[in-house]
């Protein structure tokens, strides 16, 4: 096992850059981060194969989007909907380790409160899309350890 391997998922923080205390109004339970896909492969099986099925692998990368479920405060409506549809820098800051992010852009799709039940803590799901564009610029997930 590498030395920097998550142990505990617990403490894991995201920042939008236009608001540094959104997360103030909202306290996530779980998050899941942006992941890698590499996307299906490209079928190149002709006429001329005799035996197998080829594939190549495509040339764009896509990052996937995030989620996450949190406690929300009735109030924060506004700060929420202040942050919907933003494209702006996210940044994911590692559990444990302090220093290590993941920066990407993108922007709060939605959120969509929960059913609210009696003896049970108020939660809502969270969606973030990665739009890999800085104001028309492609841009790639930043990781710094």
């Amino acid at each position: 096992m590498k030395s920097g391997t998550l142990k505990d998922g617990l403490g894991m923080t995201i920042t939008f850059a236009g608001d540094a205390t959104f997360f103030l109004d909202v306290d996530p339970s779980s998050i899941t981060p942006p992941g890698i896909d590499g996307g299906d492969a490209i079928d190149t099986t002709s006429h001329s194969n005799s035996t197998y099925r080829t594939k190549y692998p495509r040339t764009l990368v896509e990052i996937t989007d995030a989620s996450f479920t949190a406690a929300y405060d009735p109030d924060a409506y506004d700060d929420i909907l202040a942050q919907l549809n933003v494209n702006q820098a996210i940044t994911f800051t590692f559990p444990g380790t302090g220093t290590n992010t993941l920066v990407v852009y993108g922007f709060l799709k939605s959120f969509i409160p929960n059913e609210l039940v009696e003896g049970e803590q108020a939660t809502a799901e969270f969606e973030i899309v990665i739009t890999n564009d800085n104001a028309g610029t492609e841009t790639g997930p930043d990781y710094t350890a």
